[in-house]
């Protein structure tokens, strides 16, 4: 199936390959210690977000989540989203929340107040729970930031990921996301698995072990040869990917693999949905 740019209703763009946080299952690290071989920490330019966005006539919506960094990270933020803005009637933003400062966030709520939204922070425990994921954040200035954007008139969500260190804690965090305004609480269910993992700091290892209790919640255990077409995130809602490198691929998935220069490059490619990397991150 080949789609074209008319087709395309979803565009996931990686805004920044910068991220402050050093969680252990994330391609961008070793880990959690020390970035991985091949990782350029850089922005995306604005000028190549436009030239992609506004080939896209029927866009609906636009993700901002990367593959390797944080989208609050970008020294141009501000302007992709207004960019954004401009094509689609829709914007979704997934961060740890642990950037900038209340003041930042209030004014950001603002900035989005005309466009329907959704900032979805990942947050996987309470204070000193959550830290052990999601390294060198910080709990409390994470609440104080969401806490900022929701008074301000955000949209917002929290995303947990459910791991054995703190499944215990799941139905608390779904409490506080109501008491503090979030609109939705969000259980991974496709989330980033690994059994090993370091310190951000002295690299020394520890367990990082799935979930036990919240299991049949989630998808860890599925077992597919083929992707059907409505699971696969290029196909079943029509929709490509773009790094911090200005570089084109399907999805997310692809990021590695692929390496388009332009739309119409990408939307030549054939899909094979059984592709091992599509059956194991989606079949």
């Amino acid at each position: 199936m080949i789609l074209t740019s008319k087709d395309i209703k979803w565009l996931h763009v990686e805004v920044s390959s910068k991220c402050n946080a050093w969680c252990p299952a994330c391609p961008r690290n070793n880990g959690g210690f020390g970035l991985a071989a091949g990782v350029v920490e850089q922005d995306l330019l604005p000028s190549k977000f436009e030239e992609v966005i506004s080939s896209l006539p029927e866009l609906t919506a636009v993700q901002l989540c990367g593959n390797l960094g944080d989208p609050i990270a970008s020294v141009y933020i501000n302007d992709i989203l207004s960019i954004a803005k401009k094509y689609t009637k829709k914007v979704q933003i997934h961060t740890n929340g642990s950037l900038r400062n209340t003041t930042w966030w209030k004014e950001f709520a603002e900035q989005l107040s005309d466009v329907d939204h959704d900032v979805w922070f990942g947050i996987d425990g309470l204070a000193g729970v959550h830290e052990i994921y999601r390294q060198g954040t910080n709990f409390d200035k994470i609440i104080e930031n969401a806490q900022a954007f929701i008074n301000a008139g955000g949209h917002a969500t929290w995303q947990f990921f459910p791991y054995k260190h703190n499944e215990h804690q799941a139905i608390e965090c779904y409490k506080l996301s109501h008491q503090l305004g979030f609109k939705q609480f969000k259980l991974a269910k496709l989330y980033r698995s690994q059994t090993i993992a370091r310190h951000y700091k002295t690299g020394v290892e520890f367990d990082l072990l799935p979930t036990d209790s919240l299991r049949q919640l989630i998808s860890i255990d599925k077992r597919k040869t083929t992707v059907a077409p409505e699971d696969c995130m290029h196909l079943s809602i029509p929709s490509m990917y773009v790094s911090a490198d200005g570089k084109l691929s399907r999805c997310c998935y692809m990021f590695k693999r692929e390496k388009f220069n332009t739309v119409d490059e990408l939307l030549a490619k054939a899909n094979d949905l059984t592709d091992q990397l599509c059956v194991s991150n989606c079949g």
